[in-house]
């Protein structure tokens, strides 16, 4: 199969699976399943750009959660201090997410390896501080006074995206999940689009070996800075759309606990692989919800179907998938000849 198949065939698969799940709210779930479904499809949006980062071009960034930071706080600072509606923040949350991973991507510019991983982390540990110790007086109410971030506690009432005022009351979660779906199609196209490009292949160049890929003329600070560009952009515009429609924001999303469990997302979909965010989140969801009743156990199952997945299944679920299919091809070829 060609490049051009490959790419027509993923934005296929993209369009079927859109039309799809949008159709969720027509089968007439409760709203506690579409708020569930809003934040995981939120996720899966997160980590296609991580996986452009640390799964296709191979720069070791644990710090995106930084830039999902940076467009959900630009969100909830514009509409409570300046009462800007979450819609027409959402440019500016996209651009305070690609400058946060500039800033990100020229930090590690000339650093591999472990020190990538360390740099990154370190950046979204420092934003992580600032905020938390963030305790002085900026907004004094009759009754209270808040810090400009909201400290530990987070900011909350800067508004949503109105959708009960829009369409009516109780329209508010299928608008929700309709808009997450939208930013989650975006971010695959987008990540379809790098993939299947000239960039993309000099991601993948990057990844395998650099050395070739320079001895190739890749210039290589130059295709890091645009990754980190691109996942910027469309994952702080994943933050500003979880402000919205979660109406709250706060620290607790650069914390270890989300790290673990959406790069968790990308291990068990298939690091690299276009579809793993997609199939990470789908699998961790069902593991999820199925064990609301034993939470004391889900980082044990967590560690369980990590270590399965990467015995059984080195690249993930995409790759397992992959492999699969690639196998059938081959048996129905065998047969017909």
């Amino acid at each position: 199969m060609t490049r051009i198949s490959a790419q027509r065939q993923d934005y296929l698969l993209l369009a079927a699976l859109t039309a799809g799940l949008a159709l969720l709210p027509l089968t007439g779930q409760s709203n506690y399943v579409l708020g569930q479904a809003t934040l995981y499809l939120i996720w899966a949006a997160v980590v296609s750009q991580w996986n452009l980062v640390l799964g296709v071009a191979g720069i070791m960034s644990i710090g995106n959660l930084a830039l999902f930071a940076a467009g959900g706080y630009a969100v909830a600072l514009l509409g409570l201090y300046h009462g800007v509606s979450p819609w027409a923040s959402l440019p500016v949350a996209a651009l305070a997410g690609l400058v946060m991973a500039l800033l990100m991507g020229l930090a590690t510019l000339r650093l591999r390896g472990a020190y990538t991983v360390v740099v990154t982390l370190a950046i979204a540990m420092v934003m992580y501080q600032l905020i938390v110790t963030d305790v002085d007086c900026f907004r004094r109410t009759p009754s209270a006074c808040y810090s400009l971030t909201g400290g530990a506690r987070g900011l909350t009432r800067f508004g949503d995206f109105g959708f009960n005022d829009i369409f009516g009351y109780g329209a508010a979660a299928w608008g929700n999940f309709l808009l997450a779906l939208a930013v989650l199609a975006a971010c695959m196209a987008a990540a379809i689009t790098v993939v299947h490009s000239p960039y993309g292949r000099a991601f993948q160049a990057l990844r395998d070996n650099e050395q070739v890929a320079r001895a190739r003329g890749i210039r290589v600070e130059k295709f890091q800075l645009i990754v980190f560009a691109a996942a910027g952009l469309f994952t702080g515009l994943a933050g500003a759309v979880y402000a919205g429609t979660q109406r709250t924001f706060g620290p607790q999303v650069l914390g270890f606990p989300t790290l673990l469990f959406l790069l968790s997302i990308m291990i068990v979909g298939g690091r690299g692989r276009v579809w793993g965010p997609v199939l990470g989140t789908l699998c961790l969801a069902l593991v999820q919800e199925n064990l609301t009743s034993m939470a004391q156990w889900q980082g044990t199952i967590y560690a369980v179907l990590l270590i399965l997945i990467l015995i059984l299944a080195p690249e993930g679920l995409a790759g397992g998938l992959s492999r699969l299919a690639a196998l059938v091809r081959a048996r129905l070829k065998g047969g017909a000849a």
